[in-house]
């Protein structure tokens, strides 16, 4: 089970942070990290608004007046991008017969993003194609690090957790997977997945 962001998609979510203060969205900084989210944001990230609640919202707490296209952009500036590297290991792993599932912490702005990127780049129409299931938070009503969450993907496959491996970059994700009964490996940012 990988996670997407930090893992399998580079990102860098200063980007984000920079776009949004050159929107005058000062105290971003104080709202957003990936370990701590405000509930707005978390609320997005479960799927309980959408794109356009989502900028109303900013633009509430902020006193603003950006669009949604605005908002968008700012957003996904944390994107950089999918390498290679990773599709070609996805590829290699299903090919050696490995149950491949995505577990991502993410929301419709950058899905659509992604997968738009996914299918300019490699010529895959959606992310989901490398995976025998794809799961995200957004979709799901439910969030990592929540035990719930991987519950979810173990019953729904029949999965023996003693045999699946969870991985990803963030050390409170890695946490509620081994509290789940599954076996987690964290990955550092410096540090190739084919290295692991």
């Amino acid at each position: 089970i990988f996670d997407l962001g930090g893992v399998l998609y580079d990102i860098d979510v200063q980007r984000t942070k920079d776009a949004f203060a050159a929107l005058g969205l000062h105290n971003f900084d104080d709202q957003y990290t990936l370990n701590e989210q405000t509930l707005l944001f978390d609320a997005l990230e479960k799927g309980e608004i959408g794109k356009e609640e989502f900028t109303s919202e900013i633009n509430r707490i902020d006193h603003t007046n950006l669009s949604l296209n605005q908002v968008q952009k700012a957003w996904n500036a944390l994107l950089i991008g999918m390498p290679e590297e990773s599709v070609s290991l996805l590829k290699n792993l299903r090919q050696q017969g490995y149950a491949l599932y995505l577990l991502s912490n993410t929301n419709q702005f950058h899905a659509d993003a992604i997968n738009r990127e996914m299918n300019d780049k490699f010529g895959i129409e959606s992310l989901d194609e490398l995976f025998d299931a794809a799961y995200y938070s957004y979709r799901m009503g439910m969030r990592k690090p929540d035990i719930e969450i991987y519950k979810h993907i173990i019953n729904n496959h029949n999965l023996k957790s003693e045999s699946t491996v969870f991985i990803d970059d963030n050390e409170d994700n890695i946490k509620g997977a081994l509290r789940s009964g599954i076996q987690a490996k964290h990955k550092p940012k410096d540090v190739s997945l084919n290295d692991l």
